[in-house]
């Protein structure tokens, strides 16, 4: 069964996505409750359920993603069992397509703009592979192709947080995921779980995608009145420096390990550690999956030669750490 761990330690058996503590759901075919949470089981053919056993709700999970490779190192686990719930429908978005990938220029092909086009196509058709590993139809999946690591124009720390000024595409990329979120929510959904990266993320579209999943999810709680709770994770830590390019705390998080590890997020004065997480799902049982699914995504692990994407150490190692992880941790809002 996956398990919930509160901020004190507590493990507990989560509802799902957070929704109401109290109210047991039924169970996954073959695993534990969606998202960790415990299951009521079904009443016999013929007998009438009692007036305590939880009426099964219809759910919907929409995750927005800053890039192909996002999804699986987020939640990889997490969307695998919701998948295997019938009464779930699972659909994603995605910021950017990732056309910044690897060394700039042309590379082999004909000009920059068709080197691209190449990798976009290259890593939208990953992130199809690696749906169809976690059990999820590639046509629920739609590709917005932002500009990579544009989204943000101005970004400095305020008392210990990130405060961004969007670009003009960051803006656009809000706006099309507030107006499209409602759409991808089906009619009979009675909650609505969206998953996302985190604001205290150190790369740019990443906390873009956090400002657009918000908005898209309030939006649908003030239009279907219906619960609403927002799931966001750390996947580029911060540093200590303002540096030209993205992410140099890869070098230090993920630990390498089974667990996500809260002691190796950065601690200084310029960004004190963030708060722990406030739900951690246990991914023991998918980490093969996981790992699969990762995989799918072979130009961000091993590279593509062809369209000169190539890594230094630290950032295959990034990759190769994310692989091991057999936990899954989340700050929970509810809107």
């Amino acid at each position: 069964m996956g398990r919930a761990r509160g901020r004190k330690g507590r493990v507990r058996t989560g509802a799902w996505g957070g929704l109401g503590r109290l109210r047991p759901l039924a169970a996954l075919a073959g695993a534990g409750a969606l998202l960790g949470g415990c299951g009521a089981p079904r009443p016999e053919a013929g007998v009438a359920p009692t007036r305590f056993e939880p009426a099964l709700r219809e759910r919907a999970l929409v995750v927005v993603a800053p890039h192909p490779d996002d999804e699986t190192i987020m939640a990889g686990a997490t969307l695998a069992r919701a998948a295997r719930d019938p009464r779930t429908t699972v659909q994603a978005v995605y910021l950017s397509s990732g056309d910044a990938s690897g060394a700039s220029g042309a590379c082999h092909e004909e000009s920059v703009e068709a080197r691209k086009r190449k990798v976009v196509e290259l890593r939208e058709a990953e992130a199809r592979a690696a749906w169809k590993v976690l059990g999820v139809d590639p046509s629920r999946v739609a590709f917005l192709r932002h500009p990579d690591t544009r989204l943000v124009a101005h970004s400095e720390l305020s008392e210990g947080r990130r405060v961004d000024e969007l670009s003009e595409a960051g803006e656009r990329a809000v706006g099309e995921v507030e107006a499209l979120l409602p759409e991808l929510v089906p009619a009979a959904a009675e909650e609505l779980l969206v998953l996302t990266a985190s604001f205290w993320d150190a790369h740019g579209d990443h906390r873009t995608a956090y400002r657009a999943a918000r908005a898209g999810a309030q939006r649908v709680r003030r239009e279907r009145g219906i619960p609403v709770a927002l799931l966001h994770a750390i996947v580029h830590d911060e540093f200590r420096f303002a540096l030209p390019f993205c992410c140099p705390g890869d070098a230090f998080w993920p630990r390498a390990g089974p667990q996500d590890d809260h002691a190796a997020l950065l601690d200084s004065s310029a960004r004190p550690r963030p708060p722990p997480w406030d739900v951690v799902y246990d991914a023991s049982d998918l980490v093969d999956l996981r790992r699969q699914a990762l995989r799918q995504h072979a130009s961000q692990v091993e590279g593509n030669r062809e369209l000169c994407i190539t890594f230094p150490h630290v950032a295959t190692t990034f990759m190769e750490h994310w692989m091991e992880k057999t936990q899954e941790g989340f700050y929970r809002e509810e809107l």
